[in-house]
């Protein structure tokens, strides 16, 4: 008797554990409990930080609850280290202030374990921005970022969407496995400055099952990456999915491990692209590069190595990039080009590009004519059908 209550008591008090467990594990914090107001005009910033403090300090997986409905929102900042997994549930809409002068908006930093879900939408309401951008001729110009990304590890951003970001829409900085999976980024095409998603300095990125379009690049990997993979995005308008610019700055750190695979981009600028300075300040590094099963649709660059880039000619292009190009693969790429130069290989004279492959290529010109391909300093390897053909060494 005296052993079946001691049994009966173990099950007891193991079954009020799991419960208790239970609850730490699906703790919800809604903003309206924490001040918010779902009218488009409160800002919200208070009580979405309020929210995050009291779920990143509560033990257990917890949620930061935004529900449907319009929410205006000044910047800011949710920081880790939390007390264990926590989500970023959005399920209504985000709007940011029209004026607004701070780096970033939305921004998660040295957060373990997040995810970000929900179904909703960040509205950065950049049409203004967009008026008076200048970046052009200011080089210290800065304009808000969407969301960004810092020092976040094991995490994941799935089915969100960001429209009308000011600047870049989701920023990436010194991360580490972190995916994005199902999200929609969408600016229009004269929105300058508008990167769908901007990598720089991380460890293992992936973005896949994804609509982006903007103003700018749909997906740009800068300096000091290692192991990115981008998988079945679909790309338009923008200036294409690019690897660079790189060589711009001295402590630049080399970009190793980049696959871009079962994509599409329609109406873009460029389609596959790798680009550095003229003017590098140091050496640097890009190698295993594979751009794979790629479908183009009436791009202006299909694919695009370009070590002479000088946007708006402030930099030096007499002088030849410092940036080493080797094993680059493009395979399986094919639709329709906008310009009659399908394919553009310019790589430094100082560094030639080494190691570069094309295999299984068929892009043909819009306008009705043949298609034609430039290469310089390089001797690409080639198999399969290649159309158009590469200059003869």
């Amino acid at each position: 008797m005296g052993a079946s209550n001691s049994s009966f008591l173990h099950l007891f008090f193991f079954l009020l554990y799991f419960a208790w467990a239970t609850i730490v594990d699906a703790s919800s914090f809604n903003i309206l409990d924490f001040g918010g107001a779902s009218d488009g005009k409160t800002d919200n910033a208070k009580a979405i930080k309020s929210a995050w403090a009291k779920a990143c300090s509560s033990q257990g997986k917890n949620t930061v609850l935004i529900p449907k409905g319009t929410y205006l929102s000044g910047p800011v900042l949710l920081e880790g280290k939390c007390n264990g997994p926590i989500t970023f549930q959005l399920q209504g809409l985000i709007k940011a202030p029209i004026d607004m002068n701070s780096y970033g908006w939305f921004s998660f930093s040295h957060v373990d374990q997040l995810t970000v879900t929900g179904g909703g939408a960040f509205d950065g309401q950049g049409q203004k921005a967009w008026a008076n951008n200048n970046c052009d001729k200011d080089p210290n110009c800065k304009l808000p970022i969407s969301i960004r990304f810092d020092f976040v590890t094991n995490s994941i951003v799935q089915g969100i969407s960001s429209i009308n970001s000011k600047a870049f829409h989701m920023n990436v900085l010194g991360c580490n496995n972190l995916k994005f999976i199902s999200v929609r980024i969408s600016a229009p095409e004269n929105s300058r400055n508008t990167d769908g998603i901007h990598i720089g300095e991380s460890t293992g990125i992936s973005v896949a099952h994804s609509i982006i379009g903007t103003g700018d690049d749909c997906i740009s990997i800068g300096p000091g990456n290692n192991d990115i993979n981008i998988f079945d995005v679909q790309c338009g308008p923008g200036h294409g999915i690019s690897i660079g610019s790189l060589g711009k700055y001295t402590n630049e750190e080399p970009v190793r491990g980049v696959v871009v695979q079962h994509c599409s981009l329609t109406g873009t600028d460029n389609g596959v692209r790798i680009k550095s300075w003229p003017d590098s300040p140091k050496q640097g590094i890009a190698s295993n590069l594979t751009f794979d099963d790629i479908i183009m649709k009436n791009v202006q660059n299909p694919i695009i190595i370009d070590q002479q880039y000088c946007p708006f000619g402030s930099c030096n292009q007499k002088k030849s990039s410092l940036i080493q190009i080797s094993k680059v693969k493009f395979n399986n790429i094919r639709g329709t080009s906008a310009s009659p130069v399908a394919i553009s290989i310019i790589c430094s004279k100082t560094f030639p590009c080494q190691n570069v492959e094309l295999s299984e290529i068929n892009l043909k010109y819009n306008g009705g004519d043949s298609t034609s391909s430039t290469t310089t300093n390089v001797k690409p390897r080639v198999s399969g059908q290649i159309y158009p053909s590469l200059p003869s060494a």
